[in-house]
């Protein structure tokens, strides 16, 4: 039955408001469609489900695509990240394939374990495709493995043998059989890659020639000339282009062994003295013939003697007869030797005949040693002659070179004033050098002419470079040992002294490496030991010892003060051992102070000279106590200046203050003895005219000296006609130093003779002192207390 639309409050059921009705009624809505409507509203419930299924299918397939991507990415990771399989290479690649795999197929079920059936269903066929993808790149990458690490394998292989080859390379067995497994070797990867008989063949001929040139490499390392003999025995196996590198790989070293092996047989073959000895009848021993005295002997003047030459030290002789012979041509053929050993008996007729001739023993020193006192007695100088006459007439070319070659043979020249007059180097004292007169290195050498022909027979003129080359510097290099075993044997002389042993007591070898000088040093010192005294300082040596310091710190630093502690007091010692250490510290500082001091010896020679103390036209004994007096006062003001720089913080004298010094030193003074009324100058005296001369006893007119002492004395007041008296000694400040023991020193001039600048420092003293003005008596009696200090600390030096 129809039913009729009633009233609805909510709008929404409304039939105008519902889509899937209509508000108008038709025929079919009231009877005929019924059955149609019914049938589509089971249609439709039957596509909402068809829907919601297909909803929860897409789902499912959404959920195993994240799932897949998860895997992807992991798998990815996997193979190209940092350590990734397919990273991987040659038998590492290999060995991790089935791990990987097995990672792999874990990984597969890991990321699909939580899905649902739908979505893991979905998942498996999209994994499973991956996976059996990674599964095939695995297997492919694992082949390529295979193949590298045959590769790598076969050619560590083969390395192997080349280095066992290598190895053995002076064992020839050995390296063949070594070279003929690693042709094997590749005989095996040619088969493994299909390489044609050409291949295979070029390959075996670059492995052969590799392993023989490595092997000629390695014999170069240690022997050039022995790498290119095994070289040349196999240049057959070598590669045109491995022959080549050989070739300038060994080029510089061949040339550098071949010089290394002449320049050696040249040092140590020695000299050749090719020299007649004529030892008929006489003993070759320290004195006659020998074949260093033989060689000199054909350079002996004529005329001469055969004594000449065979009373020479035999050290001297070998020395002299070296230079001789490495003189340069043109000055060789004519050098030769004047004069050489004395007997005292010939040094008696020639002292006497210069008596007679220059009519005093003063005069006569200047030329001529008395007997005993000349080197050449001993047999340590010669008189050198160039074309038959004295050097000194030789030309200046021949002159230099003999005196700057001397020190190489261990000689020097120890007198200016006689440059023809040479001598084991420190035989004399007052000289600051080496002290051994043993056979110098270069003396036991190839000589020039030697060297020169071993060279010239080279023929290669690179080779011939390089040989001299090292033949120069391995003397040098011989020399500079030398020296090093001598300063070494010469410090445990001296440890050995001073533990109280005497020289007889030192070893041998020592004593011989130290050399005769440093044992006479130490004997020497040792008999002034044993009287209880120290050793007194040399002035002479002191000051050439100064200068050396001052002008060369760095050379100075080398010397060897245990040379001249027979010359040298211990506070002096001690000073110079100061002055060493500040130059290998500070070298700036030492050149500074080294400047300083020669700048205030410069200073000081003009004022000496014109008080009559200088050394311009004196020669032999005059020249000697010329000398002296010069290093004793220069030693003074060295001294002087040392005090200033203590008490000044280290501040080194201007030049003001050293004159200061200068003047001070240089000043006149009396030295007297308390309780006696003798003196030290003679005078001639007439009592009524007063003194008419002041003159020395040998003749010589001079004031102000006491180099002498009277044989007789007189008594002051004892005046008579002509009759000899003695006055107090006058001397200078810096020299009464070295007055008598229990004498004094008074000052011999006026107020005025006091250096203005000085006087004016004592007066300002003194009134500090005072409170008052001094007067001149003041300063007099501080000026001679200032006489007094200065004279006692030199005389403490």
């Amino acid at each position: 039955m129809v039913k009729v639309p009633s009233y609805e409050q909510n709008v929404q059921l409304r039939p105008e408001f519902r889509q899937d009705l209509v508000s108008s009624a038709t025929p079919q809505a009231f009877g005929s469609d019924i059955g149609n409507g019914m049938e589509q509203l089971a249609k439709g419930g039957m596509d909402l489900a068809k829907g919601v299924g297909h909803i929860l299918d897409l789902q499912d397939a959404l959920r195993a695509k994240d799932a897949d991507n998860d895997y992807a990415n992991w798998m990815r990771e996997r193979q190209y990240g940092p350590g990734g399989f397919m990273t991987l290479e040659g038998r590492a690649a290999v060995d991790g394939r089935v791990a990987f795999e097995r990672e792999a197929a874990e990984k597969r079920k890991e990321f699909g374990r939580d899905l649902t059936p739908g979505a893991g269903l979905h998942y498996h066929q999209a994994s499973q495709a991956r996976l059996q993808a990674t599964l095939n790149q695995s297997i492919q990458h694992t082949g390529q493995a295979t193949k590298q690490w045959f590769n790598q394998a076969s050619a560590a292989r083969i390395e192997t043998f080349g280095n066992d080859a290598l190895a053995n390379f002076d064992k020839p067995n050995v390296v063949m059989k070594n070279i003929a497994a690693g042709q094997a070797e590749l005989r095996q990867a040619g088969a493994m890659h299909g390489w044609d008989a050409d291949t295979l063949s070029a390959k075996e001929r670059e492995y052969v020639s590799g392993v023989h040139k490595n092997i000629t490499l390695q014999i170069a390392t240690t022997d050039a000339l022995a790498a290119d003999k095994y070289m040349k025995a196999n240049a057959s196996s070598l590669s045109g282009a491995d022959r080549y590198s050989l070739d300038t790989a060994l080029s510089t070293e061949i040339k550098s062994e071949l010089s290394k092996r002449e320049a050696d047989n040249i040092l140590q073959n020695g000299r050749k003295v090719d020299a007649p000895t004529q030892t008929q009848g006489r003993t070759i021993g320290q004195s006659g013939p020998s074949s260093a005295r033989a060689l000199v002997s054909t350079r002996l003047t004529s005329g001469k003697a055969a004594d000449h030459i065979d009373g020479l030290d035999e050290s001297f002789a070998t020395n002299l007869g070296a230079m001789i012979q490495d003189a340069p041509p043109g000055i060789r053929e004519k050098l030769g030797v004047l004069s050489g050993y004395r007997s005292n008996d010939r040094q008696q007729q020639l002292w006497t005949e210069a008596l007679q001739k220059y009519g005093s023993p003063e005069a006569a020193r200047k030329w001529v040693a008395p007997p005993g006192s000349s080197k050449h007695n001993h047999g340590q100088a010669v008189d050198l002659a160039y074309d038959g006459q004295s050097l000194a007439q030789a030309p200046k070319e021949v002159v230099d070179w003999v005196h700057a070659n001397a020190g190489k043979y261990g000689m020097f020249f120890p007198m200016a004033h006689e440059p023809w007059h040479v001598e084991p180097t420190g035989s004399r004292s007052g000289t600051v050098s080496p002290r051994n007169n043993m056979v110098a290195p270069r003396a036991a050498m190839a000589s020039y002419d030697d060297i020169e022909g071993r060279l010239a027979a080279i023929s290669d003129p690179k080779v011939r470079d390089l040989t001299r080359q090292r033949v120069m510097s391995g003397i040098e290099m011989q020399n500079k040992a030398t020296e090093a075993r001598q300063k070494q044997a010469q410090a445990e002389l001296w440890q050995y002294i001073d533990q109280g042993k005497s020289p007889d007591q030192v070893p041998m070898e020592t004593r011989q490496a130290a050399g005769m000088a440093a044992v006479s040093s130490a004997w020497g010192y040792m008999a002034t030991a044993k009287t209880g005294r120290e050793v007194q300082s040399d002035e002479t040596l002191v000051y050439d010892m100064r200068r050396y310091a001052a002008s060369n710190p760095t050379e100075f630093a080398k010397v060897d003060l245990n040379d001249y502690r027979d010359r040298l007091s211990k506070d002096t010692i001690k000073e110079f051992t100061g002055l060493q250490s500040g130059a290998l510290t500070d070298q700036r500082k030492a050149r500074e102070e080294g400047l300083n001091l020669t700048t205030a010896f410069s200073q000081a020679e003009t004022q000496l000279a014109s008080v009559g103390i200088s050394t311009a036209g004196k020669k032999g004994a005059e020249l000697e106590a010329a000398n002296r007096r010069v290093a004793q006062f220069n030693n003074a003001l060295s001294s002087q200046m040392d005090e200033f720089k203590r008490a000044n913080k280290d501040r080194r004298p201007n030049q003001m203050e050293i004159q200061s010094m200068i003047n001070a030193l240089l000043l006149p003074v009396v030295v007297k003895t308390p309780g006696t009324a003798w003196a030290w100058t003679e005078a001639t005296w007439d009592y009524l005219t007063g003194f008419k001369t002041g003159r020395r006893p040998d003749g010589n007119p001079s004031w102000g000296t006491n180099e002498w002492k009277p044989k007789i004395s007189v008594p002051v007041n004892g005046f008579f006609s002509n009759e000899k008296v003695f006055e107090p000694a006058r001397t200078f400040a810096f020299e009464a130093a070295n007055r008598p023991d229990g004498s004094f020193v008074d000052a011999v001039v006026k107020y005025e003779d006091i250096p203005i600048d000085l006087r004016r420092t004592i007066a300002r003293d003194l009134e500090n002192e005072m409170g008052r003005q001094p007067g001149k008596g003041d300063v007099m009696q501080r000026y001679e207390k200032f006489l007094l200090h200065t004279q006692d600390a030199a005389k403490r030096r």
